[in-house]
């Protein structure tokens, strides 16, 4: 039977593959729309005036869209020499305390960006670009980004994982 704590963690990973679905869709445009852009500009059709700033925001909020998931994958930048040095209890107790430290400093960012955010909002700023969108807007998708991986480490610090990563569903092997 599923616990609460079970249920919350598989609407979770969900929600990282949902947003890891985005930044495939967004990267799988971004292909098809710079070279039509290119086309149309070449053959004097018009442009895609809008492409460029789009493109930047797309490139914003996928690297912190994704970074949970990537995250959860265990396919972020790792130490696993230290690890594989120490003995299994030890190397699950080095994994604990770097999963909290990294709880601790995405809490932190997730502080910050929210502060940064309320302040955009209260001072309703717009960036200088052909494409605007709201810069409290942007902001937010950091703070978001960094509650989502301060969950996911938490997440990690679980024995009784319930991680969906593919045919086998078991979760990957990560070191530090």
């Amino acid at each position: 039977m599923f616990s609460l704590l079970d249920k919350i963690e598989t609407v979770f990973n969900r929600l990282t593959i949902f947003f890891a679905a985005l930044v495939a869709v967004s990267i799988g445009l971004m292909a098809i729309l710079i070279p039509l852009n290119l086309f149309l500009v070449k053959f004097h059709l018009g442009s895609m005036w809008w492409l460029f700033s789009s493109i930047e925001y797309g490139l914003y909020f996928g690297v912190f869209a994704g970074a949970p998931w990537v995250l959860q994958k265990g396919a972020h930048v790792q130490v696993d020499v230290l690890t594989a040095a120490l003995s299994k209890s030890a190397s699950i107790k080095l994994n604990n305390i770097v999963n909290i430290l990294g709880t601790a400093l995405c809490l932190l960012l997730c502080f910050y960006g929210t502060r940064a955010g309320i302040a955009e909002f209260i001072d309703q700023t717009m960036p200088d670009k052909d494409l605007r969108i709201s810069n409290w807007i942007i902001v937010s998708a950091f703070a978001i980004s960094f509650l989502m991986l301060s969950i996911e480490f938490l997440f990690r610090m679980r024995k009784e994982r319930i991680l969906i990563t593919g045919p086998d569903k078991a979760p990957a092997d990560g070191g530090i």
